[in-house]
């Protein structure tokens, strides 16, 4: 089955009782849901991002060159999970703003606003975890690998070799299923993908345009002005993207499926994400987008409300949830340990196929 067939032709699956009891649980946290405020922090990260890349275009110390692209590259992940929140529909009340607060935010990560929306919200969360629906970070059996071409192999290890994320994420996400994606990973044609396409287009274009023309006028190397007032700053924000989204789904604890009973009996759609616990101001940088098994449970939450709602469904289905401090020594460990996932027994395997967890869900 194609990756991105089931965003076109399946709707989100039924929802069990204990789904509907914990997004019940949660929805209180979607009712204060404030305007002026989530505008300005809006406006201030494009100010912030804007700024960044302003300052490349008249600062010489190559220092400051990289630490320019790093705040960069930070800010446009800031507006990307501005725009993910208004994709749901969750950053303000108004559906009108949250569509075009969404759209703008996503410019900057060159992300189809549409394509995000079909692909995301229905198939990466209505499905989360179950092969064949959710597409994200999805492991191979030791089988599967064993019968891929020796480049395919070699690239998987690379993607899941703990510094692989951002040429995962540019290359399986982005340019295969994002960006003008072929019918091989979005069936249907849609005027909406073409016009986001063609908006993110165009706003590459003029950021690099942009450079050039001032590297033009100014007598500043072009080079330069391009590779730290672009490609830097888009690459690593690809490297943050695909981390964040590893560290969400993939833990030694956390389950894949191939069988929707089993993915619906283990409530799949909160027990495969991991809340990853990042200590003050850090949680905040990245507008609290790591409390995620809040998110996943009840999607109308804002962002600005994830945190205490993260604390409710902790303390109601704690026993259940999987979450971590985030330490190098815990993240190190676990991409150590998932490389590839028997689907049949439940455990996370090296490339070799050694076992490398313990069963992760009771086979019958």
């Amino acid at each position: 089955m194609s990756p991105v067939e089931p965003l076109e032709s399946a709707a989100p699956p039924a929802a069990d009782k204990s789904r509907f009891r914990f997004q019940k649980l949660l929805q209180p946290f979607t009712r204060e849901r404030a305007i002026v405020v989530p505008i300005l922090w809006f406006l201030l990260d494009w100010v912030v991002l804007g700024a960044a890349i302003a300052s490349l275009l008249v600062v010489d110390p190559w220092w400051v060159k990289v630490f320019a692209s790093l705040v960069a590259a930070l800010w446009i992940a800031r507006l990307f999970v501005i725009g993910h929140d208004a994709c749901h529909g969750a950053y303000t009340p108004s559906k009108t703003l949250n569509v075009w607060i969404g759209r703008i935010a996503f410019l900057p990560s060159l992300t189809p606003y549409s394509l995000w929306e079909i692909g995301h919200n229905l198939a990466h969360h209505g499905f989360t975890n179950l092969k064949g629906r959710d597409y994200v970070w999805t492991p191979y059996s030791p089988e599967e690998f064993a019968r891929l071409p020796w480049t395919r192999r070699q690239l998987e290890r690379i993607y899941r070799s703990g510094v692989g994320q951002g040429v995962y994420y540019m290359v399986e996400m982005w340019w295969k299923k994002l960006y003008f994606p072929g019918r091989k990973h979005v069936t249907s044609r849609r005027a909406s993908y073409t016009f986001d396409s063609l908006l993110v287009t165009a706003f590459g274009v003029l950021w690099i345009g942009g450079l050039i023309a001032w590297g033009g006028h100014s007598g500043r190397s072009i080079v330069s002005l391009l590779v730290f007032g672009f490609a830097v700053p888009f690459f690593l924000w690809n490297c943050l993207m695909g981390f964040v989204i590893y560290v969400q789904h993939t833990h030694p604890r956390v389950a894949w499926y191939e069988r929707r009973d089993e993915w619906s009996a283990n409530a799949g759609y909160a027990t495969t994400t991991v809340h990853v616990k990042l200590r003050r101001p850090f949680d905040g940088l990245i507008h609290y987008i790591l409390e995620h098994g809040a998110h996943h449970v009840n999607m109308g939450v804002p962002l600005y409300r994830l945190k205490a709602a993260q604390a409710r469904l902790s303390a109601t289905l704690d026993e259940r949830l999987n979450s971590e401090v985030f330490t190098w020594r815990y993240y190190w460990n676990t991409v150590r340990r998932c490389k590839l996932y028997d689907f049949a027994q439940h455990v996370w395997t090296d490339f070799d196929g050694r076992i490398t967890s313990t069963p992760v869900v009771q086979t019958r």
